[in-house]
């Protein structure tokens, strides 16, 4: 009898686990990082070289970051187009991603514990 309840608590307690490993994976969304978004959908245009001016996490200050992310990234980048996905790049991102973004660009800034460029 013991067996048996061990032997289904076991089998809860993996089936539990594989529904929350699978539930984690699933989705772009979840996947994407504010690192893999930035790499992805910022360093095209501003990576070295770039004639729009190369900028990564530690480009600027944590408040410098938000202040960007909160009140000029619809102005400057408003008509910009993301040539492989033929569409506006504000179009293409969401919400969340964004948040992602910016996350990463204040989390990594300047001034924050762990600056970081974007090929680290």
């Amino acid at each position: 009898m013991k067996i048996t309840k061990i032997l289904v608590l076991l089998f809860g307690m993996i089936a539990a686990g594989f529904s929350l490993s699978t539930t984690r994976v699933s989705g772009n969304e979840q996947k994407e990082s504010g690192k893999d978004l930035y790499r992805a959908d910022c360093r095209i245009c501003h990576d070295k070289e770039s004639p729009n001016g190369e900028y990564s996490p530690m480009s600027f200050t944590q408040d410098q970051w938000k202040r960007f992310f909160d009140t000029k990234l619809a102005t400057t980048h408003k008509d910009i187009v993301l040539a492989a996905k033929s569409a506006k790049l504000l179009e293409v991102l969401t919400s969340e991603q964004l948040a992602k973004i910016k996350k990463y660009c204040v989390d990594h800034a300047a001034d924050s514990e762990q600056p970081q460029t974007c090929s680290e």
